[in-house]
């Protein structure tokens, strides 16, 4: 079977998993062919044309993604899967386009939910993976190690937490995204327990600093989607940090307990909850050790990419 990837058209994250998606359909399929949504409709001739021609196609996000290029795929009988990485978050524009696909895939329970009522059939919900390879259990030097992290971007909940917790906390707090000292309230941008990295970081590095914290917090981006679509489903970084073999505190989801149990991962409610789970088991390591274990055989073992593109082929019946 050959299959061609359309690529998502975005940079830093994205091309992370466009790189490991490509890498694990390389192995599935016979052969894979790599198409960029900003290349020419002519390169799509030619790849259609070739006597090696693929017999699906996989777009990733689709939002780059031209109706030309798909009317010409289904002109030469190509079947197209979509996976859509973004939502709830832009189902406005996803409610539109799903017809355009033979499969579609989204990360999210509540988006599955709506797609389903709306009388969609042909939806399946598939969360993002991990890569094993980066996300691993590894020594690292000082510099990486703190107290408490949180990686993302500085959405309003996430700056609230790390307010609260800087305001009551007594630990140390690493930070890292892109606008953290932009959108933090001035008399916490030079907090003396705050330490933060203004920028995106690549998963290699962001590997290191999840194996050098005591604690990762884990708080979910909020969906604001105008018919109130909230999500359910645990995101990826969720995978990234447990592969990796540390502990983490994440924001309690409806889907949660479906991933992981009580026993592989604490969650919290709000910030106060938060704060008291912080100082309850920064000073239990061997406990912190114990989740962190759990969690990561379970990760290795169920929730890698490998494991998410397998079941994917499986859904569509592809050898």
């Amino acid at each position: 079977m050959n299959m061609l990837y359309v690529s998502s058209g975005f940079s830093k994250i994205y091309q992370y998993l466009d790189r490991t998606i490509e890498k694990v359909l390389q192995q599935f399929c016979d052969k894979c062919i790599l198409f960029q949504p900003e290349e020419s409709i002519q390169r799509l001739q030619a790849i259609l044309h070739d006597h090696d021609r693929p017999h699906w196609a996989l777009i990733l996000l689709g939002s780059h993604f031209s109706k030309q290029a798909s009317d010409l795929l289904r002109k030469h009988n190509v079947k197209q899967a979509v996976w859509l990485t973004e939502d709830p978050y832009y189902m406005d524009k996803t409610l539109q386009d799903i017809h355009l696909y033979d499969y579609v895939f989204t990360i999210d329970s509540g988006a599955y939910k709506v797609y389903r009522s709306a009388g969609f059939s042909h939806i399946y919900h598939l969360p993002l993976g991990t890569d094993p390879s980066i996300f691993t259990r590894q020594k690292v030097d000082f510099p990486y190690q703190s107290d408490v992290l949180l990686v993302g971007y500085p959405y309003p909940s996430r700056i609230q937490l790390i307010e609260f917790l800087l305001q009551n906390g007594t630990f140390s707090i690493t930070v890292i995204g892109k606008q953290w000292h932009n959108h933090l309230s001035k008399k916490f941008r030079r907090h003396d327990q705050l330490c933060m990295y203004d920028q995106w970081m690549e998963p290699e590095g962001v590997a290191k600093f999840y194996n050098g914290a005591k604690i990762v917090l884990n708080p979910h981006r909020q969906a604001n989607f105008s018919k109130g679509v909230m999500n359910e489903t645990i995101n990826n970084r969720t995978l990234d940090i447990a592969a990796c073999g540390a502990f983490q505190l994440i924001e309690d989801l409806p889907g949660l307990r479906s991933y992981f149990s009580e026993e592989e991962m604490i969650s919290y409610q709000y910030p106060k909850d938060c704060l008291d789970k912080i100082h309850f088991y920064l000073e239990k390591e061997e406990i912190r050790q114990q989740f962190a274990d759990r969690a990561q055989k379970k990760v290795c073992n169920e929730h890698t990419f490998q494991h998410r593109i397998e079941t994917m082929l499986d859904l569509m019946e592809l050898p």
